[in-house]
């Protein structure tokens, strides 16, 4: 029953990216990147919102907020809570001028405050960041579909892969087409996961303490999660391209609050059901492996079949978004090449490098907080001063290109040594830089004037 229904699910997935496909290779080549970059910027503010949700929650908002909560209790709520608030600031000071700014991309609309020059390079820095991104939800779907079939993890990878990238072949216009239908899975599966738990484990309710730090999550951790995770929500590639899919300004803003809404919805619906696992299961269980711990151990067949696929869902919707922005953001900034060959074989190449980046065996929050490093510094902080500037200020390129290499290397630092000081550094380092960037493009101005 499990592989009949996967089947049918997959062909379904596959059928809407190969569809995208077909009216892409019939259409203008500007309609064509207009359908692939932005959905042919037709989103109303709904559409924009859901598609955001799922975006959002992925991997990290299934299995590893969910061994997060069974680990640290309530504080896993500030893993989403956090990028909440980073992506209401983003809609209510930022969400008009990217959409105003007509661009295809983050690079392609920060050009012009940062430069030419830093276009690239920010562009490599999201590249990478956003592929360990996409390997997380690889290693999240290995797991979920090794829980309900007998394939061994490769074969897995391999079928999360052409699931993933040929629906992603059909650009933003085949991913937000079924993002309503995902994100409905999304919250009705979480909604009955927790009455499930909830029947069969009622003494959680009682035992549950609401902290917003504990010894589990002290207060440093709870400081990177509003400052780094935070800011990888308020300058973020993935959540530009649906913003500038917006068919208007007014649909960006109200969209995006749309979505910090269901995201913290999501966020508790989450921590509930990790919560709701204590006392299911060994209290050692690794975080990463809770939730399919339970679905093995403790649910019937039956609802390990349905939450199975409704986690399957979440993740497609989270994984197509993270390869659609690495793949956009290299073939447009990177490559300056928008051919329908070019963006297909760019999804192609960036998503056997996520399935390969995948067996390093890093962990799903692993991944994910290796990328929130990079990019926080290297190109978080020096865009957003940047989206910031008074109007007609702009970064002088060579301190841009400063910002985001200094930037980018002690988020690096901090993802390979787990220390915390390398990322607060590299962000007040790139933000400096970029800003000491914008003094000195003013004051050369202002001699060139007095000449």
């Amino acid at each position: 029953m499990a592989l009949i229904l996967l089947g049918a699910y997959a062909l379904l997935i596959v059928w809407t990216g190969m569809a995208a496909q077909r009216r892409h290779t019939v259409m203008e080549p500007s309609a064509a990147a207009d359908a692939f970059y932005v959905n042919n910027r037709t989103g109303n503010a709904w559409g924009v919102g859901f598609s955001i949700i799922v975006s959002c929650v992925g991997a990290s908002a299934t299995l590893g907020i969910i061994g997060l909560a069974f680990m640290a209790g309530t504080p896993a709520f500030w893993w989403l809570g956090a990028g909440a608030a980073g992506l209401a600031l983003l809609s209510l000071l930022l969400a008009r001028a990217v959409r105003r700014s007509g661009a295809y991309t983050l690079p392609h609309t920060v050009e012009t405050l940062l430069g030419s020059q830093a276009r690239p390079v920010i562009a490599a820095v999201i590249v990478v960041a956003w592929t360990a991104i996409l390997a997380a939800q690889f290693s999240a779907l290995t797991k979920v579909l090794g829980s309900i079939t007998a394939f061994t993890p490769f074969t897995c990878l391999g079928i999360g892969l052409l699931l993933i990238g040929v629906h992603t072949m059909g650009g933003q216009a085949a991913i937000m087409r079924t993002d309503r239908i995902h994100a409905f899975i999304l919250v009705l599966s979480l909604a009955l996961m927790l009455a499930w738990l909830t029947h069969h484990n009622p003494g959680w309710l009682t035992s549950v303490r609401i902290e917003a730090v504990n010894n589990a999550f002290p207060v440093d951790k709870l400081l990177y999660f509003l400052v780094v995770v935070g800011a990888n929500y308020v300058v973020c590639p993935m959540l530009f391209g649906r913003l500038l899919s917006a068919q208007d300004e007014r649909s960006a803003v109200a969209g995006g609050l749309i979505g910090a809404g269901g995201l913290m919805v999501c966020a508790a619906l989450i921590v509930a059901v990790g919560l709701a696992c204590k006392g299911l299961i060994p209290a050692d269980t690794p975080g990463d492996a809770v939730l399919t711990a339970v679905l093995s151990g403790v649910m019937p067949p039956w609802m390990h079949v349905v939450v199975s696929f409704a986690l399957i869902s979440a993740i497609v919707s989270s994984a197509d978004s993270c390869l659609v922005t690495a793949a956009t953001v290299g073939s447009h900034d990177l490559l300056g090449n928008t051919s329908v060959a070019i963006r297909r074989l760019c999804v192609l190449a960036l998503g056997v490098a996520g399935a390969g980046v995948s067996l390093w065996g890093k962990g799903i929050l692993g991944f994910l907080l290796m990328a929130y490093d990079i990019f926080a510094c290297g190109v978080a902080m020096p865009c957003f001063v940047g989206l910031v500037l008074p109007k007609g200020r702009s970064i002088q390129a060579h301190f841009a290109c400063a910002a985001v290499i200094a930037g980018g290397l002690l988020g690096i630092a901090a993802a390979l040594t787990e220390e915390r000081v390398y990322n607060y550094t590299g962000m007040a380092v790139s933000a400096l830089l970029a800003y000491a960037g914008a003094f000195v493009r003013q004051r050369e101005s202002q001699a060139a004037l007095t000449e």
